[in-house]
């Protein structure tokens, strides 16, 4: 790196096999020989492992997908994956990135870099090490929840990154994104000749999010003309195995499909004597003619032949149209495909946290009462409580806020109340708080207690975390006792506004209870959203926050409420 510096060059690795450009043509690598170009552009692939990105590249030619660089990161003691990504932004030959990564270097600038590249050209990544990832030590259900793992999902996603589960994957859905239009929707038609694949295809893509819709009737009436008096025009549209029609129907029912309206990406199963050499020939010259004519729908095949028909399953990709086997790699592709079209062009403003007040130099947020304080300047109203050192000072303070009381135990060792019986609820009466205090006042030397009014409702947690990677991090999920059992939260890297508050509350399983289930009254989701965005803006302007809890928030139809909460600082 002194050496590099010194002559002003910037340093690829090392340890990786090198760098191509299928422009130029330049193969500055220990690779065989540098994949295809195309004048249109191509895939871009950034790969972290030498050895496997050796055979992903090698995957590539085998299978004639046009490409425009390969960049091999290696170490990466110089060169940053945002950086990377900026340069292949820019690049016109670049259609599609593929990042196979074993790591991020800069996470920070990455998710800037990623947030503006996606909004202008797919960007997948396969990323391995998954299993690898640790939990923190924490005093938080947020810190122990936030894995390494799961905080890098999350803002891979939010910055619009879509994740293939292999670098197999993901270089199937490249291919079908190099080749042929963005799906600008998620019906698809389907032509086969066999109904068993049909119907498996079907599945795998309903897995995939995407749908396969019954037909109108006037279409399936168009397509029944077509068809033998035995196929089916629903969708599938099966022809059955009428190998002698093959050529004329192939080509006739996608031409139909990709014209009609009714779905946004036509995938034909190519069976057997369906990967003939003049089906091939039919497919390409009708999807030459859709393109001709202004039609954008994409067209994928599903390739389920015996190997001998490898050259035809070629010549109909060297025409444009990808070609994958079997319907599992299809709509894991397709599935992949899609989620990048669904990002591209949209806005991403940069939101700046609101301004926060700083904390003061002797805050000790571990106090509920300095916390309570704390929150409520920062705009985030908490329940009323009140601090109590004695049986007597507790009753006085449940006859002040009301009937039924709420007493919890206060203490620097007992972060989680529950785990010792340190939560009484429902109390009606003074002699049930007085009891109850006497109890919690004797957990530990030195405890106190928090008195405060019952209030019921949705429980739900907010919190976040300052990742050492990524930095403030924020998570909200169905919250109470159970949350770290539970697991149903979601991540994100503040700052955030209210619509992605809201759809982290949308993306929860139990997402549900928002809108009310068996009776229930729906919550208040646009105050809960922007709790939310308050406790983000909160970790970004005070950055001595290392954790924080509200569990559990209690939201209803007029409102939230949080009635616990924890707060953790670099000083704690």
């Amino acid at each position: 790196m002194a050496v590099a510096r010194s002559g002003g060059v910037r340093l690829v690795g090392p340890n990786c096999f090198g760098v191509q450009n299928c422009d130029l043509p330049l193969n500055a690598s220990i690779a065989p020989g540098s994949p295809a170009g195309d004048e249109h552009g191509g895939i871009s692939l950034v790969t972290q492992s030498g050895s496997y990105g050796m055979a992903v590249h090698a995957l590539g030619r085998d299978e004639a997908m046009p490409f425009a660089k390969v960049y091999a990161a290696g170490n990466k003691a110089d060169i940053t994956d945002a950086e990377t990504l900026a340069y292949l932004r820019e690049d016109r030959s670049t259609l599609v990135i593929c990042l196979l990564l074993e790591s991020i270097s800069d996470p920070r600038d990455f998710f800037s870099a990623a947030r503006a590249t996606t909004a202008v050209k797919p960007v997948i990544a396969a990323l391995t090490g998954r299993s690898a990832a640790g939990k923190r030590a924490a005093v938080s259900h947020t810190a122990a929840l936030a894995s390494d793992t799961a905080i890098r999902d999350a803002a891979l996603a939010q910055a619009g990154v879509v994740r293939g589960s292999s670098g197999l994957a993901m270089l199937d859905a490249a291919k079908l994104l190099s080749a042929q239009p963005l799906p600008p929707g998620g019906r698809v038609g389907i032509g086969t000749n066999s109904g068993g694949l049909g119907v498996e295809l079907t599945d795998l893509l309903d897995i995939e999010g995407l749908e396969v819709p019954e037909l109108s009737p006037a279409l399936q009436e168009r397509l029944r003309e077509l068809l033998p008096s035995y196929g089916s025009p629903r969708n599938p549209v099966d022809m059955t195995p009428i190998w002698s029609r093959y050529a004329e129907l192939y080509p006739a029912l996608v031409d139909v499909l990709a014209r009609s309206g009714e779905v946004d990406i036509v995938i034909p199963i190519l069976l057997a004597r369906g990967g003939s050499a003049d089906v091939v020939d039919g497919l390409a010259a009708t999807v030459s003619a859709l393109r001709e004519d202004g039609n954008a729908v994409p067209v994928y095949g599903c390739w389920v032949t015996e190997r001998l028909r490898q050259p035809q399953a070629d010549a109909l990709q060297a025409a444009g149209v990808p070609c994958l086997p079997w319907p599992e790699r299809t709509a894991a592709a397709a599935g992949v495909a899609r989620r990048c079209a669904a990002v591209l062009g949209r806005d991403v403003p940069v939101r700046r946290s609101r301004p926060v007040p700083p904390l003061a130099p002797d805050a000790d947020l571990s106090d509920p009462v300095q916390a309570q304080e704390f929150l409520a300047a920062a705009g985030i109203e908490v329940v009323a409580a009140t601090v109590c050192t004695s049986p007597e000072d507790a009753v006085a303070a449940a006859r002040q806020c009301g009937y039924p009381a709420v007493l919890k135990v206060v203490h620097p060792d007992l972060s989680h109340k529950s785990d010792v019986a340190g939560v009484r609820i429902g109390l009606p009466d003074s002699a049930a708080v007085q009891r109850a205090a006497q109890e919690l006042l004797g957990l530990r030397p030195g405890a106190r207690v928090l008195v405060q009014p019952q209030a019921s409702g949705v429980e739900f947690v907010v919190g976040g975390v300052r990742d050492p990677a990524f930095g403030p991090v924020l998570m909200v999920g169905l919250g109470g006792t159970a949350v770290e059992v539970l697991g149903d939260v979601q991540f994100a890297v503040a700052p955030i506004d209210v619509e992605h508050a809201e759809r982290m509350l949308r993306a929860l399983r139990g997402a549900a209870l928002l809108d009310g289930v068996r009776g229930a009254s729906p919550v208040d989701v646009a105050a809960l959203s922007a709790l939310i965005v308050a406790v983000g803006d909160l970790l970004v302007g005070v950055p001595e926050i290392a954790e924080m809890d509200l569990n559990p928030v209690l939201a209803t139809a007029s409102g939230v409420l949080p009635v616990d909460w924890r707060i953790v600082t670099s000083s704690t």
